[in-house]
C-alpha cells in the first residue's frame, strides 16, 4: 500500500486530537482521526477554558458555538474550608476580558467535545473514524504504517505521520515509543455533577470557588447556564483507589471537618467518580521521528493549574504551526518539542507548586491564608500573566 504523503495520521479522538485535526487541516493535510470508542464520550465533568485556550479555539472559527455553552464566572473566591470564610478573591468575568483581550470560561467537557467533534465532521478533509484503534505504528522513510483495530479486523492504515492524542494511558507512549507509565501523584480527585436547585444554591455558586484544606482542596463552580455545579474534591491519598464508584460515606469521612456550605453537595443525589492522578515525570522526549505526542499522553499533570486541556490545545496548535512553516515533517516535529518543553515544564511547576500549598496544615496554612488576605485580586490575577497571555 503506497502512503498516503498528505495524510496525518491522529490517534485519539479527544479534545487534544480534535483541536489538533482542525489546525494540521489548515495546513493543507489531509486529517485521519482513529478514535477507540464506538461512539463521542457524553460523560465528565467541568473544563476550564483559560484564555491561552480561548485564543486557539477562536481561531479555529469556533467562538461563538463555544459562548453558547459555556459560561464566565466572575472571579475565583479562595475559601477556608473548615470555617467556609473568604481567604481572597481573584476576578475573573470583565476583568479578565479587560486584562487578556478575551474571556476566561468554564463549560461541560462533554459539551466542549461535542462542537470539536461536530466541526471535524464538517471539515472536508477530516475523516474521523470510531471504533479505530492504534495498536501499533512504523515509521519508515515514507513516513508511518499504523496497525489500527476495527470492526472489520486489524487493518493497516497509512500516512505521512501520527500525532499521539490517545490520553495517559498511552499503548503508543509506552510499547512504540518506550516510555514510562505515568506516575502516581499521591492525590486522588471526587468528581461530581451536583444540581443546582432553588435560589440559595443558585445564589451561592455563581463564581468558581476554590475551598483549601488540611491535606485537601476542592474547586466548585456553574456549568450549563448554571443548572449544576462541577465538583472536583482532591485528598492525598497514599495509595491510589481502585473504587469505580466511591461510597458517599466515604467522602463524607474524608471532608467530615469542612464547613457545611460546602459538604451540602455529598447530600444531592449526584453520581461521584474517583480519579487517582497521576503525571509525567520527565516530559522528553514528546516526538520521535515523524511521531508526535501531544496532550496527557506527552505530559500528563496535575490539575492544580487548571491547564491540563489549555496545554493540550497549545499543543495542537504549535504543532500545526511548525508543520506549515516547515517542509520536512521531522524538522516540524522537533521544532514543536522544543517550543513546547519550557512552557509545559513551567506549568507542570505550577501544578506542583499550587498543589503543596493547597494542602497546607497548621500553623503554615494560617500563614498562606494571612498573606493571601493582603494581596489584591488584581495582583493575584496578574501572577497569571505568563500562562493567560500566551499567544501563538
Amino acid at each position: 500500500m503506497a502512503t498516503e504523503r498528505r495524510t496525518i495520521i491522529i490517534s485519539g479522538g479527544g479534545i487534544s486530537g480534535l483541536t489538533a485535526a482542525l489546525a494540521l487541516a489548515k495546513t493543507g493535510h489531509r486529517i485521519q482521526v482513529l478514535e477507540r470508542t464506538s461512539k463521542p464520550d457524553t460523560a465528565g465533568a467541568g473544563v476550564q477554558i483559560s484564555p491561552n485556550a480561548y485564543r486557539i479555539l477562536a481561531n479555529l472559527g469556533l467562538e461563538r458555538k463555544l459562548k453558547t455553552i459555556a459560561t464566565a464566572p466572575g472571579s475565583i473566591e479562595l475559601r477556608n474550608a473548615q470555617t467556609g470564610k473568604q481567604i481572597a478573591e481573584v476576578p475573573l468575568g470583565y476583568a479578565a476580558s479587560n486584562r487578556y483581550g478575551v474571556p476566561y470560561l468554564v463549560g461541560h467537557r462533554a459539551d466542549i467535545h461535542a462542537i470539536l467533534v461536530n466541526a471535524c465532521k464538517d471539515h472536508p478533509e477530516i475523516d474521523l473514524q470510531m471504533s479505530s484503534e492504534v495498536i501499533d505504528v512504523v515509521a519508515h522513510r515514507n513516513g508511518v504504517t499504523a496497525l489500527v483495530r476495527q470492526l472489520t479486523g486489524v487493518n493497516e492504515v497509512v500516512g505521512k505521520a501520527l500525532v499521539v492524542a490517545d490520553g495517559i494511558g498511552s499503548r503508543i507512549r509506552r510499547q512504540t515509543l518506550g516510555l514510562q507509565r505515568p506516575a502516581y501523584s499521591g492525590s486522588t480527585a471526587w468528581r461530581a455533577l451536583v444540581p443546582i436547585v432553588g435560589e440559595r444554591d443558585g445564589a451561592t455558586h455563581e463564581n468558581t470557588h476554590l475551598w483549601l484544606g488540611p491535606g485537601s482542596h476542592a474547586v466548585t463552580y456553574p456549568i450549563r447556564s448554571g443548572r449544576h455545579l462541577n465538583v472536583v474534591a482532591i485528598s492525598n491519598e497514599e495509595e491510589p483507589s481502585k473504587l469505580d464508584k466511591p461510597n458517599v460515606r466515604i467522602l463524607k469521612e474524608r471532608y467530615a471537618d469542612w464547613h457545611e456550605d460546602f459538604t451540602w453537595v455529598f447530600d444531592s443525589k449526584a453520581q461521584w467518580s474517583v480519579w487517582p492522578l497521576f503525571e509525567v515525570n520527565e516530559i522528553k522526549p514528546m516526538v520521535s521521528g515523524p511521531i508526535a505526542l501531544i496532550g496527557d499522553a506527552a505530559h500528563a499533570m496535575l490539575p492544580q493549574a487548571a491547564q491540563g486541556a489549555a496545554m493540550a490545545i497549545e499543543d495542537a496548535a504549535v504543532l500545526a504551526l511548525q508543520v506549515e512553516e516547515h517542509d520536512n515533517i521531522e524538522q516540524a516535529f522537533r521544532a514543536y518539542q522544543g517550543a513546547r518543553i519550557p512552557r509545559i515544564r513551567r506549568t507542570m511547576r505550577l501544578a506542583r507548586t499550587n498543589a503543596a500549598i493547597y494542602h497546607l496544615k497548621q500553623p503554615l496554612s494560617s500563614c498562606r491564608d494571612f498573606a493571601l488576605k493582603f494581596m489584591s485580586g488584581q495582583r493575584l490575577l496578574a501572577r497569571q500573566d505568563w500562562l493567560y497571555n500566551w499567544h501563538i
